[in-house]
């Protein structure tokens, strides 16, 4: 049989088989006392809990549960509302409009993450961060206030969407558990440059220059694409003299004699191809310039700067490295076989085609360089031995081009400038 418990109140005992508490209410000082039947409470307190035997135990619960209450009583928690919480070990009291914390199994705050590889893209950048020891979570903000970062939870990653080409950010991120946060670690990335589209959006297909009808094969090469044959475009005429006219192209064959068949594209004046627009220079750390150079190119296409040339130039061979992005290296062979990698392969017999031997010609790029030549002063240059293409910078009365040559020794790609009465030929990038 259960032993029978006593509920004492104002001196009334109320029999119970299931309570055993004693409480001693005093009238005098309304505090309430629980404990054995003689213990007095303390009068300063509502409520004085006694026991030598047994501990008091605060309500339990989850930081989920802990924020659910809000919602299961449809108000405000109560100021100095005061929980355990069992996800992070603490005692936890709702003050001044946020769970705060009173006391935790913790000795310390975690240290502050270290910084890992940002991934960017034109358009978001994919943050991480390593993981701490001792930490139960990580906030990241774009500003360096904690109080106001986003819980990222145990995740170390976060991937910032709707952002602009070629722009940096920053964002910071902390480390905390239930003992504090540390420092904040400032992540920054800049995005990728816009303009060009990827490898894959581009081979395999062609395009129409609705001006004459013209389909021209395009190439893609890292994030840019690329006409894979030299421009045609314009109203051919003998070569004479500078200036050419514009709207104007000069064609040689083999021979280096006239051919209105244009078997390796125009050649075109610096003025001529610019069509009006001035130079552009770009930009080393993004090679498109602010406003692309239409020219003498279809809609949708502009002349590439010398940082485009650039860009092209690291990715098409095993030595990107050799080509700086800056405007003071000129006049000199750079990289190892990147040249050979651009030319189109057939050694003349037929056109189109390379004189002997040819050097390093694999065309593993897709560019498909033919040998056109230049013009100067009423002559033709060159045909089949060299191709030279124009950009869009310009340095003073003379202008930067890329050519590429037939013989031992000329592997690689030639930048320099030279001036713009040169005529030749033009390769467009997309936009």
């Amino acid at each position: 049989m259960k032993a029978k418990k006593t509920l004492v109140v104002n001196g009334l005992c109320l029999m119970s088989y299931t309570l055993c508490l004693f409480f001693t209410f005093n009238s005098f000082s309304q505090s309430v006392g629980i404990g054995a039947s003689t213990y007095t409470p303390d009068p300063s307190a509502i409520l004085d809990v006694s026991s030598t035997t047994k501990g008091q135990l605060l309500p339990s619960m989850t930081t989920d549960q802990r924020n659910s209450i809000a919602t299961l009583c449809s108000c405000t928690p109560a100021t100095g509302l005061i929980i355990f919480n069992t996800t992070t070990k603490c005692i936890e009291m709702y003050l001044n409009g946020f769970w705060q914390t009173i006391s935790c199994s913790c000795s310390v705050a975690p240290t502050a993450p270290i910084i890992g590889t940002p991934v960017p893209s034109q358009t978001q950048i994919v943050w991480n961060w390593s993981s701490v020891s001792g930490a139960t979570g990580y906030k990241w903000g774009i500003t360096n206030v904690y109080s106001s970062a986003t819980d990222n939870g145990t995740g170390r990653a976060y991937t910032q969407t709707g952002l602009t080409a070629n722009t940096a950010y920053t964002i910071y991120v902390w480390a905390y558990n239930a003992c504090g946060n540390s420092s904040s670690t400032t992540l920054t990335q800049t995005t990728k440059c816009g303009g060009g589209a990827a490898t894959s959006a581009c081979n395999g297909i062609t395009m129409l220059d609705t001006r004459d009808n013209t389909v021209y094969s395009i190439v893609g090469i890292g994030t840019q694409c690329w006409m894979a044959q030299n421009l045609n475009y314009g109203t051919y005429v003998a070569v004479h003299a500078s200036p050419q006219l514009a709207g104007e192209k000069f064609c040689q064959n083999l021979s280096g004699a006239n051919d209105a068949t244009c078997p390796m594209g125009g050649l075109y004046e610096w003025a001529n191809m610019m069509n009006g627009s001035a130079g552009c220079n770009g930009d080393a750390t993004c090679p498109p310039c602010t406003t692309p150079v239409k020219g003498l190119c279809p809609t949708g296409w502009h002349i590439p700067s010398h940082y485009e040339w650039t860009l092209l130039e690291k990715n098409v061979g095993s030595n990107p490295d050799a080509f700086p992005y800056d405007i003071t290296t000129h006049g000199v062979w750079l990289g190892t076989n990147e040249g050979g990698n651009m030319k189109a392969t057939p050694i003349c017999g037929t056109l189109p085609c390379w004189l002997s031997p040819n050097i390093g010609a694999t065309n593993t790029s897709g560019f498909t360089a033919l040998p056109g030549g230049d013009s100067w002063t009423g002559s033709f240059n060159a045909a089949g031995g060299y191709g030279y293409w124009w950009s869009a910078t310009e340095s003073g009365a003379s202008a930067w081009h890329r050519f590429l040559g037939y013989q031992e020794g000329e592997e690689g790609v030639y930048r320099r400038t030279h001036s713009k009465e040169y005529g030749y030929s033009i390769r467009c990038v997309k936009d």
